[in-house]
């Protein structure tokens, strides 16, 4: 267990047992299907949480949940709608959009949270694998964004602890 799990370990116990841990086995079919190979850090975060909320605000998304809201689309669903919304954004205000393409493009970003705001945390895949930076876009992928050097549990360490510290900080628009 890497020391930001840990430090969120400290802060908040993980449950005795976490709904929707996923398996070694069931990752291969979900980055089958997305086509990478997700941080360790996102696989040991979803091991140790589950499915959930944190501070009843940001939630990290979870690909072995099912959803049992009639109205829920799903992991995969959820992905491509967030996705989805860059592109149609793009499209209709690109003088206000964030200077991302979405996963599979060079440096795109794939979804893997969100805050009730409407706003969307992606991992940027670029470089290294567990190196990885992480992309907060505000709510529907405008106005600003910023971008975070760590991992899950650090981010989530740094949020809860209200030290956030972006890398970068950019508004758009």
């Amino acid at each position: 267990m890497d020391e930001s799990l840990q430090q969120l370990n400290a802060i908040e116990r993980p449950p005795s047992r976490p709904s929707a841990p996923g398996t070694i086995e069931g990752w291969r079919p979900v980055e089958q299907k997305i086509g990478v190979t997700f941080p360790r850090h996102y696989k040991d975060y979803i091991r140790s949480y589950g499915a959930g909320q944190w501070a009843g605000f940001f939630g990290i998304m979870d690909p072995f949940y099912e959803w049992k809201h009639p109205q829920a689309t799903g992991y995969f669903r959820w992905m491509e709608t967030r996705l989805d919304g860059l592109d149609e954004l793009r499209r209709q205000h690109p003088e206000s959009v964030v200077p991302f393409d979405r996963h599979p493009a060079p440096d795109g970003l794939l979804p893997f949270g969100y805050d009730d705001n409407g706003g969307t945390l992606c991992f940027q895949v670029s470089g290294v694998v567990d190196a990885w930076p992480i992309v907060f876009l505000s709510g529907k992928f405008g106005g600003s964004y910023d971008t975070f050097r760590g991992n899950v549990a650090a981010f989530l360490v740094a949020l809860l602890k209200e030290k956030f510290l972006p890398i970068e900080t950019r508004a758009i628009g």
